[in-house]
């Protein structure tokens, strides 16, 4: 298959773009694209972003050629928000949806956001999603909760999947940002409510989820975290030095456990001091005080300085 897009090339507009990035997912995109031509709604197009792939990925995809509005692009890889992206730029729908390569779509799901978007004029909208984990279903849903929207999505990402954009507004907010390689669902989530876009919540567990151990998200806990903690740089620092104290509390408390989280999952001593220091800089809380990990700096310190000299002497 070229690397191009292949089968439609006209440009007559379409309700909803269906992007799915496609990174050595032979496996799964196939069942991926299925769900999306056994939708109720009809007004779509699929448009699959080889992100760089190296399995036989092309060679599966020729099937789809005949479909009218199918199209596949190959690009170097840039990661899954570069690759959503690439997508949304050749995109023609009013809407667009996101779906991963190893996950499918109910066959309501277009049919039932698009409603619930055109009726309420939202900007996006959000679902619940059902776990997949071998033969084991879980439905998993949005808990909204009253008060600031901002200093909730700041607190936790407690969306489930938000997926799916009225396009000019994912435009208009940035689209994704390609240097988050992961945490970027969370990230397009706090500037859509910092912008204060309004949403639409579908409950209903219209995106499916596929878990497996390896996949982007289980795979790489120290990308993770790292990523995680490059999201609260980027987000509340920037609005806890702006001076809300709120928004400061929240930047302390998620860094206290992203260093626990450093410490239990992944042993990065050194990372672990640099986010506890820092969340005691901005709320000196004096719980933590008294928290095992305080107790601990000191060990994790000298850990820290043992791991430095170990690689100076390699």
């Amino acid at each position: 298959m070229p690397q191009s897009k292949v089968a439609n090339t006209g440009r007559c507009a379409v309700k909803v773009s269906v992007v799915i990035p496609s990174y050595n997912c032979a496996e799964f995109v196939c069942a991926a694209i299925d769900s999306v031509l056994a939708q109720t709604m009809q007004d779509y197009e699929v448009i699959v972003v080889d992100d760089g792939s190296a399995d036989n990925t092309a060679d599966l995809l020729r099937r789809y050629q005949a479909e009218p509005n199918f199209r596949y692009i190959y690009q170097q890889n840039r990661g899954l928000p570069g690759a959503r992206n690439a997508g949304a730029l050749l995109s023609r729908g009013e809407y667009l949806a996101f779906l991963d390569a190893d996950d499918t779509l109910a066959p309501q799901a277009l049919e039932r956001m698009t409603g619930q978007l055109e009726r309420s004029g939202a900007s996006w909208c959000l679902v619940d999603i059902l776990k997949v984990n071998g033969d084991r279903r879980e439905v998993r849903r949005t808990e909204l909760q009253a008060g600031n929207s901002l200093h909730l999505i700041l607190k936790e990402d407690f969306i489930r999947r938000a997926m799916f954009f009225r396009r000019q507004d994912f435009f208009q907010i940035g689209m994704y940002d390609e240097s988050m390689r992961y945490r970027e669902d969370w990230d397009i989530n706090i500037r859509m409510f910092e912008d204060r876009r309004p949403f639409v919540y579908v409950a209903e567990p219209l995106y499916l989820y596929s878990w497996r151990e390896g996949s982007i998200t289980t795979g790489n806990r120290a990308k993770v975290l790292a990523y995680t903690q490059q999201l609260l740089r980027k987000h509340h620092k920037r609005l806890a030095d702006g001076g809300d104290r709120a928004i400061a509390r929240i930047y302390a408390a998620n860094l206290w456990d992203l260093a626990r989280q450093y410490v239990y999952l992944v042993r990065d001593y050194k990372r672990a001091l640099v986010c506890g220091a820092e969340s005691l800089v901005y709320d000196f809380n004096w719980p933590r005080l008294f928290h095992p990990l305080l107790h601990n700096f000191g060990r994790l310190r000298r850990r820290a300085s043992e791991m430095d000299l170990h690689r100076m002497a390699r």
